[in-house]
């Protein structure tokens, strides 16, 4: 493993709960088992020594300090655990520089009187650190916060202890119980529902769909996890996980554009209103898929250009974003450092929708003009966002469109 699969400086600190999870299972606490997968074999950690070159006095003189961890010592005692995980997560934000590294003491699993020191490097990074185990192939960090998050609640409400995120949970039921003077009483799982939200387009343009109709109250249908308080009211968290989040992810060969009217160089009409929100041009649009492969520069002149949105144009954009962000839910969205938890009302919402000076940036063959796409991208007073239409499939002709957005 590496210090970036604990500890990073973009998100100011630990990641995720990987430290938690190390530490768990050095402790043998919360339900985890000390045994860790390395290189050398399956060891049982002791402690960990923190090798660390600090300033001596002098001009550029320093010496070695080095302060050791034991896990059998820090049981029953949180204070020291705290200071541990503390000067852990320090170090491995900082990264291994020169003299500066972990090394941990362990006993080999299938000789426990053999001591082993072993560097941070030397442990595999199993599932429950990220990476792949036995048979389960790539993971969904997204699902897998999800999840844990989801099992938090539930232990939390059983008064057990809580295995991983209980500061999550302890923020999220503070907010909920003060800003509506109710206990919640029962916590339901959503994520195995449908939230398919296909584009779909009225006398007003193309929209995010919701329930195949345009309705910006979209709470239920975004909701992950669902609380319900004391009184009745049903609370819908909308759980996300990374720096980067999906908008929307839709297919557009059967509808918006077809490959049929694309080999013909023309578009129909849910294509032509598509583009004109962002005020793209139908001829070097179509020319992006057609010249593709077929020169050596640039498939259009001028790939990168900046329009102002005006009129019809730009109220149909404000108008796809409400649909949508929507409102009527509370954002749970975890950078893999902070819990940013939030609540999504229309006053929110209008926000999210609102253009930054109107502004589109358009890239006509992605940033570098070669490529089977078109990005989008333009900012609004609490978003970046990242539009696109490209093929996704090998082929050639537009086969999704997709956008990307991130909190300022």
């Amino acid at each position: 493993m590496k210090p970036s699969d604990f500890a990073r400086k973009a998100v100011g600190g630990a990641y995720l709960d990987r430290t938690n999870t190390l530490f768990d299972k050095a402790l043998n606490s919360n339900g985890k088992v000390n045994r860790f997968s390395t290189k050398d074999g399956v060891v049982e950690v002791g402690g960990f020594e923190i090798n660390q070159m600090v300033p001596a006095g002098g001009k550029n003189k320093k010496k070695m300090i080095r302060t050791y961890y034991d896990f059998h010592d820090m049981k029953n005692n949180p204070r020291m655990i705290e200071t541990a995980k503390g000067h852990f997560n320090s170090m491995c934000m900082s990264g291994f520089r020169g003299r500066n590294k972990i090394e941990f003491t362990c006993n080999y699993d299938s000789n426990p009187n053999w001591d082993a020191y072993l560097d941070l490097d030397d442990f595999e990074k199993t599932a429950e650190f990220g990476g792949q185990g036995a048979n389960t192939g790539s993971r969904n960090l997204g699902l897998e916060y999800e999840e844990a998050l989801y099992n938090a609640f539930v232990q939390w409400k059983n008064g057990e202890p809580i295995s991983s995120y209980q500061s999550h949970v302890e923020q999220i039921v503070s907010k909920i119980e003060n800003v509506y003077k109710s206990h919640i009483l029962n916590i339901e799982h959503d994520g195995t529902k449908d939230t398919g939200r296909p584009l779909r387009r009225d006398g007003q343009g193309p929209y995010i769909s919701n329930g195949g109709a345009f309705n910006l109250n979209i709470g239920s249908k975004v909701s992950d996890i669902t609380l319900t308080l004391g009184n009745g009211k049903k609370i819908y968290l909308s759980v996300k996980f990374g720096n980067t989040l999906s908008f929307f992810n839709v297919g557009v060969k059967k509808e918006i554009f077809k490959e049929s009217d694309m080999r013909n160089h023309s578009l129909n009409d849910f294509g032509r209103e598509y583009l004109d929100m962002f005020d793209i041009n139908h001829q070097d649009f179509l020319d992006i898929f057609e010249m593709y492969g077929k020169t050596s520069g640039s498939m259009v002149q001028d790939h990168l250009r900046t329009v102002t949105l005006s009129g019809a144009k730009k109220e149909a954009l404000v108008r796809l974003i409400k649909s949508g962000v929507g409102h009527g839910y509370w954002m749970t969205h975890f950078d893999g450092g902070q819990l940013h938890f939030y609540e999504v009302n229309e006053s929110y919402m209008n926000r999210a929708a609102n253009l930054t000076g109107s502004k589109v940036e358009l890239q006509y063959g992605g940033a570098g003009g070669k490529a089977k796409r078109i990005n989008m991208n333009f900012e609004t007073t609490e978003y970046e966002f990242s539009f696109n239409i490209r093929n996704t499939q090998g082929g050639i002709y537009p086969s999704r469109t997709n956008g990307d957005y991130s909190k300022k």
